[in-house]
C-alpha cells in the first residue's frame, strides 16, 4: 500500500511538471497555472513524497535485502530536490526523470515484497 501511494504521489509530481506549462499557456487558466507554479506547491508535493519514501523503502529493505529500490529511490528523490535549484529550463526535465525513477523504485519494491512474502514460510 505504501509503495502504491508513493508511486501515485510521484506521478502527481510528474503530472504537475507536465501540465503547469499547459495551464500557463491557456489564457483563461492562467490563475490556476500561476498557483501551480508557486514554490510552495513544490514543497507541498515533496513533503509526502519524502515521508512515504523514508517510511517504505528502508523498512522494506530489511525484508527483501535488495538495495536496488533504495538506491533508485534515493536517486529519484535527489533529482527532485535538485530540480528546485536549477534554472527553469532544466527543472521539469530533472523532476520528470526523478518522478519516473521514484515510481519505478516503488513498483520494484512492491514486487520484491510480494515475491519475498510468497516465498516465506509461516511460523
Amino acid at each position: 500500500m505504501k509503495d502504491l501511494l508513493g508511486a501515485c504521489l510521484s506521478g502527481l509530481c510528474m503530472v504537475h511538471c507536465l501540465f503547469t506549462p499547459v495551464l500557463l499557456a491557456l489564457g483563461s487558466a492562467a490563475a490556476i497555472g500561476t498557483w501551480f507554479e508557486s514554490e510552495w506547491v513544490h514543497y507541498l508535493l515533496l513533503a509526502p513524497i519524502s515521508l512515504i519514501l523514508v517510511w517504505s523503502l528502508p523498512l522494506s529493505w530489511i525484508k527483501h535485502r535488495n538495495t536496488k529500490p533504495l538506491l533508485m529511490g534515493s536517486l529519484g528523490f535527489s533529482l527532485l530536490l535538485t530540480s528546485l535549484f536549477v534554472p527553469a529550463q532544466a527543472e521539469p526535465v530533472l523532476a520528470i526523470v526523478g518522478s519516473l525513477t521514484l515510481i519505478s523504485a516503488h513498483l520494484l519494491n512492491r514486487r520484491l515484497l510480494n515475491s519475498s512474502s510468497s516465498h516465506s514460510f509461516p511460523d
